[in-house]
């Protein structure tokens, strides 16, 4: 059979390979999930209920889901399917995963698929017997976490990061119900890549209001992948600490009906807090469809476990509009996506935003080839649009001064991908290119001034936040894995980056102020920026990973790469906040391994890294009285992820826990935003079409800290979780669940100081809240 190699390591047919962000093409298995039937044979949908390969997810709560699993990265994960006829019987042996924090909903025997059907040479229906599928457990991957979001059993309306911190390795930092930061692996922001259907969007709020877990269209992916660490170099520029992954296929619809629906709706009582949406989509015949999708989310305050109100409330709807056409080896999709997030009060923050808009305009797409060793040419070209508003008095009691901040971030760029296999060697080449603008002014002046300041009156212009900031990275990559052996694989990448930087309107006085961008700068760093900076990066990884036997395996990785300053970084202007228009790239110097084993009802992984930084940059408040400026320290990071699960009649357990250490050695100081260590165990029953279980999330206390950036050190806290699921029908299941059951008061230490109440420290989670959430499929 043909060789397989990986989707940016997923195990793809050279034939069918799929670029993140395209299609599955029919026939082929990823990720060891079953994509598609066998021919004539029903096609199971992995979101429905009562699909085969159905998982409960012991970290996202009930819903059963297909494949929630870490998608680990060595050569025995590979989707081989082997179908073979014996008299009228027909047989296909399909290796799947045990999921570290997956565990089967299912048992691991013998389960039948469907009944098929084919024409005879007469052109009557025969029918065949129910092909049965032997499911074989494989090693669960000790770096990446693959998930489908229409699977998750979550609280209705919760924001984007917080549903990913219920992942593994993932952490995020709250500073209201809207917008949380994540964090792997100690890093965040810019240090991550989110990738949403092969497209950057870079949030409007140079306070991260409006970070792109919070925008990326989480219930439109058919995939979510969250790789840890540097894993490969076709993620694009720096993503240092790893990306998060929205991957999505063309929608495969029976043929005698050329629709299909979906719908959720669900209500939390703690903020009150509803959601509804859904999908259509329709088969307009010869390959083409058309895919439309629309939510709505609304939230008011939510209160923690002491009763005290935290500042949280929002609104937000989304839209997207897929046309595509999938056909003959040839997928492509054009995308419109549009997010508006309204009255979103912020509990860690000085102002709130009283409107966010981001629009996103997409086309992807891939063609397979049979040119020789050239299989597949995929690609994509993208414009995302970030309008944001932020104030400090239309939403809250104005105080001595009035300040409004309209901000605007657009990014251009597009990707193009060769695939090749050379046997036992497989290739990737490509190029991308990202070009982000940013523009921010600030407007401020006495309360009776506000309508001057609404107006964006020249005379009420104070800072010039973000003077025409752009930055343009060019990308050159290749990647390739070789089979060395039966059991070891090599897998090579090299990178390279050419950035340009430049502020447009550095020499520029706002109207009502008296100094220009490159005043501060020269304050700070005896800089300008009047001349475009330019940076030549060079990333790499090696990774070879050995299979002991078909349960265990071990993995050894080596990597080098390179993050550029952001525009805050770089070129932030305003008498207290200054970037560093000099400011060196981050290099990181990464090594991970670990084990990875899997049996027949039980997993376990563990990993272990360490990160040399040169030239991290420090977002420093001690070098300057005053003023938080930046520069370029020496860092360390490590850690441990350890995670494991166990199945057995109907009962599921698992668990998983995370240690981080950062240290700025050049200062001999802890790093900030260094969570502690923490972690989940989940525990369940079901049997058919129901299932109940308990979750505790955990972490330790936390004393090591950047006072400069960590509102202080934390203590540790263990909460509790109850949820349920139950099928109404084939098509429908209701989910329903208490979140901090025993209403307890704590904090994340990632989450920001508390602004708005002086009494908190930092912003508390939410207490105890029950929430109830139904979704159908028609």
């Amino acid at each position: 059979m043909p060789a397989l190699h990986r989707r940016g390591r997923a195990l793809v047919r050279p034939a069918r390979a799929r670029l993140r962000g395209g299609r599955v093409s029919p026939g082929p298995l990823s990720a060891g999930v079953p994509r598609a039937a066998p021919p004539g044979a029903a096609r199971p949908d992995p979101r429905h209920p009562r699909a085969p390969f159905d998982r409960l997810n012991p970290v996202f709560g009930t819903a059963p889901v297909p494949d929630l699993s870490p998608a680990g990265h060595h050569p025995a994960r590979r989707a081989d399917v082997q179908r073979y006829s014996k008299g009228n019987e027909m047989t296909s042996t399909i290796p799947v995963r045990l999921g570290a924090s997956a565990l089967l909903l299912s048992s691991l025997s013998g389960i039948a698929v469907a009944q098929a059907t084919r024409p005879d040479p007469d052109g009557e229906l025969i029918s065949l017997p129910p092909i049965t599928v032997d499911v074989e457990t494989e090693v669960a991957g000790a770096s990446s976490y693959e998930f489908v979001p229409g699977g998750m059993s979550v609280a209705p309306g919760i924001d984007g990061g917080e549903a990913l911190r219920a992942v593994p390795g993932v952490t995020a930092g709250r500073m209201g119900g809207h917008a949380l930061e994540i964090i792997i692996r100690g890093q965040q922001q810019n240090q991550l890549n989110i990738i949403d259907a092969g497209s950057f969007t870079y949030g409007g709020c140079p306070n991260r209001m409006d970070p792109p877990t919070s925008t990326a269209a989480l219930s439109r992916a058919d995939r979510v992948v969250v790789e840890r660490g540097y894993s490969s170099v076709t993620n694009g520029p720096g993503g240092t600490g790893g990306a998060v992954i929205l991957e999505r296929d063309a929608p495969e619809l029976a043929a005698d009906k050329p629709w299909e629906a979906e719908f959720h709706s669900g209500f939390s009582s703690n903020s009150d807090t509803s959601e509804f949406g859904g999908t259509v989509t329709f088969d307009l015949g010869q390959g083409f469809y058309l895919k439309g999708s629309a939510d709505k989310r609304s939230a008011g305050n939510y209160t923690d476990g002491s009763g005290t109100e935290i500042r949280s409330a929002y609104d937000q709807q989304s839209t997207g509009l897929t046309l595509g056409y999938a056909n003959n080896g040839l997928d492509l999709a054009f995308d419109i996506e549009r997010d508006l997030a309204e009255d979103v009060l912020f509990a860690g923050a000085g102002m709130d935003s009283p409107r966010s808009e981001t629009n996103v305009y997409r086309f992807r797409g891939g063609i397979d080839l049979d040119m020789g060793a050239l299989r597949r040419i995929e690609g994509n070209l993208y414009r995302t649009e970030v309008d944001h508003v932020m104030d400090n008095y239309s939403l809250r009691p104005v105080g001595a001064m009035a300040m409004r901040t309209p901000t605007t971030s657009d990014t251009t760029g597009g990707k193009i991908e060769a695939q090749l296999d050379f046997g036992t060697t497989t290739a990737k080449i490509g190029v991308d290119y990202q070009s982000n603008t940013r523009n921010a002014m600030a407007y401020g002046g006495m309360p009776v001034m506000i309508p001057m300041i609404e107006a964006s009156n020249p005379a009420t212009a104070r800072f010039n936040i973000w003077p025409d900031v752009e930055i343009a990275q060019t990308g050159l990559y290749v990647e390739t894995e070789t089979k060395l052996s039966p059991r070891a694989t090599l897998q090579l990448g090299l990178r390279y980056d050419h950035v340009k930087a430049s502020a447009g309107e550095a020499a520029t006085v706002p109207g009502g102020s008296l100094m220009a961008p490159n005043a501060y700068y020269t304050a700070q760093y005896g800089t300008t920026f009047d001349s475009a900076r330019t940076e030549d990066n060079i990333g790499g990884l090696a990774r070879l990973e050995y299979a002991l036997s078909g349960e265990t395996t071990l993995f050894a990785g080596l990597s080098r790469s390179v993050r550029t300053a952001d525009a805050n970084e770089r070129a932030m202007a305003r008498s207290n906040w200054v970037g560093n228009p000099d400011i060196a790239p981050e290099k990181h110097y990464q090594l991970d391994f670990g084990v990875e084993t899997t049996r027949d009802n039980w997993s376990m992984n563990a990993s272990v890294y360490a990160d040399h930084v040169e030239d991290f940059i420090l977002r420093d408040a001690f070098s300057v009285a005053g003023v938080t400026t930046y520069r370029n320290v020496t860092a360390q990071l490590a850690g441990v992820e350890l995670s494991g699960a166990w199945e057995r009649n109907g009962f599921m357990i698992a668990g998983d826990a995370t240690y981080t250490y950062g240290q700025n050695t050049s200062d001999d100081r802890a790093l900030a935003q260094i969570p502690p260590l923490n972690g989940q165990i989940t525990a369940s029953y079901g049997q058919n079409a129901w299932r109940a279980g308990a979750r505790v999330n955990w972490a330790t206390s936390q004393t090591r800290i950047d006072a400069s950036r960590d509102p202080g050190q934390t203590p540790g806290y263990a909460t509790l979780d109850l949820f349920g699921s139950y099928e109404v029908s084939e098509n429908a299941v209701l989910l329903a669940g208490v979140n901090n059951v025993t209403d307890g008061t704590y904090a994340n230490h990632l989450s920001r100081s508390n602004l708005f109440d002086p009494a908190l420290t930092q912003v508390n989670e939410p207490g105890r809240s029950v929430y109830i959430k139904l979704e159908a499929r028609f």
